[in-house]
């Protein structure tokens, strides 16, 4: 009896031993593909929800998967979403409990002025992975960048009157190209630029396809000396998709 009792303590003092435990995240644009290397990869941390630590972070990185599968196809119950080439973050934890663990994405790394940031809590089980498509967190938005009229650019007043050209590049959040009639249909889009002067609200200026694949147009009449302040925006009603970028120009 007296052996029993001290092999039984001798376990309980044991301590548990950790056991590896993979997790595969990845993030995919709302109504688009995973976000992945071409737009500078996802963000990803993974922290203990109870006590904030850090468990893991990386970039998710590779492509942004599979159109006709992602896009175009049906999509059934059980059915993978993710190649073996789809971007994802793959991080190997030792758990020697169930730990709840809270998971944040921001993307896209290339663009900053357009990252957004989401995140989720899941239960991870010792030695259960959650691999294959793993745990998909959606991100909404557009990814829209003001290439004119250039930020802070000095402009001059001809004979009272100045034409500003506004431009505007605008894809979705895993990169992917709009157009008209384009499996991301721009002709659905409402696109324009609300324009300020000396901070005070002007006018708003509609954009339409300049003709080159995700870029938008368009031409503000400027008659007064200042300064302006553009923000480009970008909705979509059907999936409510929204994008804003800014950029600003002085007039002597």
């Amino acid at each position: 009896m007296r052996g029993l009792l001290i092999s039984t303590l001798l376990l309980l003092s044991l301590p548990t031993l950790a056991t590896e435990t993979r997790v595969v995240v990845r993030a995919r644009a709302k109504d688009g593909k995973f976000v992945g290397t071409s737009m500078g990869g996802a963000r990803v941390v993974l922290r203990d929800a109870e006590t904030g630590q850090v468990l893991a972070s990386g970039l998710a990185t590779g492509t942004t998967g599979d159109t006709q599968r992602l896009m175009k196809q049906p999509h059934a119950r059980g059915t993978p979403l993710a190649d073996e080439q789809a971007a994802k973050f793959e991080a190997v934890l030792e758990l020697d409990e169930p730990r709840l663990v809270t998971v944040e994405v921001s993307a896209p790394e290339a663009q900053r002025q357009a990252s957004v940031r989401a995140s989720t809590q899941v239960w991870l089980l010792p030695g259960k992975h959650l691999q294959g498509d793993g745990l998909i967190l959606e991100l909404p938005g557009f990814v829209v960048d003001a290439l004119a009229p250039q930020a802070h650019e000095r402009l001059k007043l001809t004979g009272g009157k100045l034409t500003v050209p506004v431009r505007a590049n605008v894809v979705m959040m895993c990169g992917c190209p709009t157009e008209p009639g384009g499996l991301w249909d721009s002709s659905k889009y409402e696109l324009q630029a609300v324009v300020k002067h000396d901070g005070k609200p002007l006018t708003s200026v509609p954009l339409s396809y300049a003709g080159k694949t995700s870029t938008f147009a368009g031409e503000l009449p400027v008659q007064q000396k200042g300064v302006y302040e553009v923000t480009v925006t970008a909705y979509d009603p059907v999936t409510g998709n929204t994008g804003v970028d800014r950029t600003s120009f002085l007039v002597e």
